[in-house]
């Protein structure tokens, strides 16, 4: 009840505000599109005002209008199906402002397809979500998880406040696939607190799909996929770049970030780009306490060159990632009774000053990417492209252990990734365009013997395989797709039994996915996309051997060779509209996963280590129901007000019973004023207030209590009932308040030096988060107060 009093309080009050509002924003825009051939008007073209973050489409006579922008200075990316796309600059003057936009036909009437083998535009059925630039650096200094939380029907799966990876309709880890600059994220991604080792900084967008995309991008994307992309490199002569300076008050945070780019002069098409970041912070602080042992440290950077002309081009790219991250002191407990103390205590059982110290347990992760990319144009053919991956992840897992034996790691992996991928663009008569394609994997993933005790995972070796097909039939009034695709995978493991014999079991995975969709223009702007795609995972070779103390997760971890592949069959409808006052956007989904495997807490354990809750991987048939609202209208120009809603409901078919660790329903509202000013550049201000309920739909509890009395009695608790448990009840729904604000200082270069201040968890709340797999033991972070100052040049 006071979460409904408190959104509804905020609804009042953002009300309010936006009454009050005045109309600053005297620009308005509006136009036709033809063709630069024969002069023909473009009906549903796609117009993109690149730094108002605002679009248009053409009507069925070609027009467009956009009413009251902010600003007089503006870029426009104009796409049309078999057009080459246009990025043009315009000054527009107070008033109304009259535009003809002319496209050349393309040469072979294909979509565009980027050099960073961004593909998303050719899965037209399913929609697309962007993060501009413009949000981006907007941001304080976040987790890549957390920067994507943003999205509507994303939620962030925490270990305390540093480690955080999304979770796409209520699925993450190895069932989400990320592609950084084209290449798919390889790391030990099966940790539920591994999260992916990519710096945000380094994108100019981030890209979400949230079908089951898998006939275009492999197995594995069962919940979604995210495109992390950088901005394109420079193809003239000349030098510019950006630098980014952020500060936190919460933990001490400092962070710095710097990008220089540039051609060479005398060679069109040829670019060069570095890019650099450098984080540091201390413990975090809940509300009342500190987080003992949570800081960080980030040193991150990348290089790239690339040559580019119209008809082909290649490059080169490269990056690392290094980070060391504080566990929270508090999950480790030494003996049963501390643990069954810790465990839904008030306060963690360690509480110390603030320190910028990472000390034992901790995790030192460091990942290495290079990559090579070319592409060709080929007449009465298509577009091909080539690319090779390397990728070199190594983790570290630091526990406290005896004997001074803290500086030798619990875990060390070193994970080598060689993928390589042939793709074909192409157009097949004059409705029709494809595309086809070949992947290759290659992992082996090793054990440091340096740690001296029996390894989490064991090595293995992995070959994956697969190709697809995908056709797509383009109307004026639709376009119709469907796709197949192949994928093949083999393990070879290295393990040693119990009596330290060595094994090497071989496991095959295979299966055919498909997809078929469609994206229908109906009228007044509306438009319907609808999608069923299928999909599917082989099981981890952390999830049939997992074998001792993962210390990351606090847990004791056990796998299961008999787990099968999972199979999903996902179903996704969007119906979405933009006018030149409002958007919206409302997505309903329905997912089954039959041998949906997943960690059950079955009992606990007291080693030499500590206590620990016991968890083994079990598989069962699992459905996912839900749905995203995301909504924001413009009330009086320059004020906006938007909504965002999410829910999901995850139920384990065999057992008729919820699954664990789903995302809670969240309601955001935002109210944001832009103001008009002579002596800054476009000075805004920004609340947010956002809602998360109780998961009411939460499994039964079983406390430690119980599994240790009836491990004395020699009981089978779970004899008469074998659904899933938690071993603490779910936390209340809370809201937090938070605030944003920026400006532009105006200077003598013309590139303004921007500002932004932010301020999260404004009420300083006591609250933890379903997600946040240290609920069991602390708070979650209180007030948090940011600042970061950009300069472009």
């Amino acid at each position: 009840m006071r979460l409904l009093n408190s959104l509804f309080f905020s609804l009042l009050l953002i009300s309010a505000f936006s009454l009050n509002a005045q109309k600053y924003c005297t620009y308005n825009v509006s136009g036709v599109v033809k063709s630069s051939e024969d002069g023909s008007t473009l009906p549903l073209a796609t117009l993109e005002f690149v730094i108002n973050e605002k679009s248009a489409i053409t009507d069925v006579e070609g027009k467009f209008e956009i009413k009251e922008l902010c600003q007089s200075n503006i870029q426009i990316r104009i796409r049309y199906v078999g057009f080459e796309t246009l990025i043009k600059d315009y000054t527009l003057k107070t008033g109304n402002n009259e535009l003809e936009i002319l496209l050349d036909p393309s040469s072979q009437s294909l979509d565009e397809v980027t050099i960073e083998g961004e593909k998303a535009e050719e899965i037209a059925s399913l929609q697309l979500s962007k993060i501009g630039a413009e949000e981006i650096n907007k941001a304080p200094a976040k987790s890549l998880g957390e920067v994507l939380s943003e999205f509507t029907g994303v939620n962030v799966l925490q270990t305390g406040p540093t480690i955080a990876k999304p979770v796409i309709h209520g699925l993450h880890s190895n069932r989400i696939l990320i592609l950084n600059n084209g290449i798919r994220q390889e790391g030990q991604q099966w940790g539920q607190e591994h999260a992916p080792e990519i710096d945000p900084f380094v994108a100019n967008n981030l890209e979400l799909i949230k079908g089951a995309a898998a006939v275009k991008y492999g197995a594995d994307a069962i919940g979604g996929v995210i495109l992390v992309n950088p901005d394109d490199l420079p193809s003239e002569a000349g030098i510019s770049g950006k630098a980014s300076l952020i500060g936190a008050s919460n933990n001490g945070l400092y962070s710095g970030s710097g990008l220089l780019e540039g051609g060479f002069k005398g060679i069109d098409g040829l670019g060069w780009r570095v890019q650099g970041t450098y984080k540091r912070a201390g413990d975090a602080k809940a509300a009342d306490y500190r987080l003992t042992n949570t800081g960080m440290k980030e040193l991150n950077y990348s290089v790239g060159l690339g040559y580019h002309k119209a008809d082909g081009g290649a490059e080169l790219f490269y990056s690392s990632f290094s980070a060391e991250y504080g566990i929270l002191r508090s999950a480790h407990i030494g003996n049963l009774t501390d643990l069954e103390n810790a465990i839904g205590s008030d306060r963690p059982l360690f509480i110390e000053d603030f320190s910028y110290d990472i000390n034992n347990p901790y995790q030192d992760v460091k990942h290495q990417l290079l990559k090579a990319n070319a592409h060709k144009t080929v007449d009465g053919l298509g577009e091909f492209n080539v690319q090779y991956g390397f990728q070199h992840n190594n983790r570290k897992e630091f526990d406290v252990r005896r004997g001074g034996r803290s500086e030798t790691p619990s875990l060390s992996l070193d994970l080598y990734t060689h993928t390589v991928e042939l793709d074909l663009n192409f157009t097949a008569g004059e409705y029709w365009r494809g595309d086809a394609g070949f992947s290759f994997m290659y992992q082996n993933n090793e054990n440091n013997p340096e740690t001296g005790i029996r390894p989490l995972i064991p090595d293995f070796e992995n070959w994956t395989g697969g190709a697809h097909g995908i056709m797509r039939y383009v109307r004026d009034k639709y376009e119709l797709e469907a796709g197949v695709r192949y994928d093949m995978k083999h393990y070879l493991v290295k393990r040693f039994d119990q009596n330290n014999q060595l094994q090497k079991p071989e496991f095959d995975f295979n299966n055919v996915t498909g997809s078929i969709g469609g994206l229908f223009y109906l009228q007044n702007s509306w438009m319907f996309r609808t999608n069923v795609g299928t999909a599917w995972r082989a099981p981890h070779v952390n999830e049939l051997y997992s074998e001792g103390l993962h210390h990351g997760a606090a847990a004791i971890e056990e796998g299961n060779d008999q787990l099968v592949s999972e199979k999903a069959v996902k179903w996704i409808n969007t119906l979405s509209k933009q006018t030149t006052k409002w958007r919206m956007e409302f997505t309903a989904y329905y997912n089954l996963i039959n041998d949906y495997i997943y960690l059950r807490p079955e009992d606990v354990a007291l080693t030499i280590r500590g206590a620990f809750p016991v968890l083994r991987y079990q598989q069962t048939d699992a459905s996912f129901l839900g749905f995203d609202t995301d909504f924001e209208y413009q009330v009086a120009n320059p004020s906006t007000i938007s909504a965002k809603l999410s829910y999901i409901r995850a139920e384990d078919l065999n057992t008729n019973a919820p699954l664990i660790n789903i995302p809670a329903s969240q309601a955001q509202l935002g109210y944001e004023h832009k103001f008009v000013s002579q002596k800054l550049v476009e000075p805004f201000v920004r609340l947010d207030v956002i809602g998360v309920a109780r998961q009411w739909n939460d499994p039964r509890v079983v406390t430690i209590a119980e599994i240790r009395e009836a491990d004395q009695n020699d009981e089978d608790l779970f004899a008469m009932d074998g659904s899933i448990f938690d071993i603490m009840e779910v936390p209340d729904g809370y809201v937090n308040f938070n605030i944003s604000a920026g400006f532009g200082i105006p200077t003598k270069s013309g590139n303004p030096i921007d500002v932004f201040l932010s301020v999260e968890n404004a009420l300083n709340n006591s609250y933890r988060n379903y997600l946040n797999r240290f609920r069991y033991y602390a708070d979650d972070v209180g007030r948090n107060v940011s600042l970061r100052i950009n300069y472009s040049f």
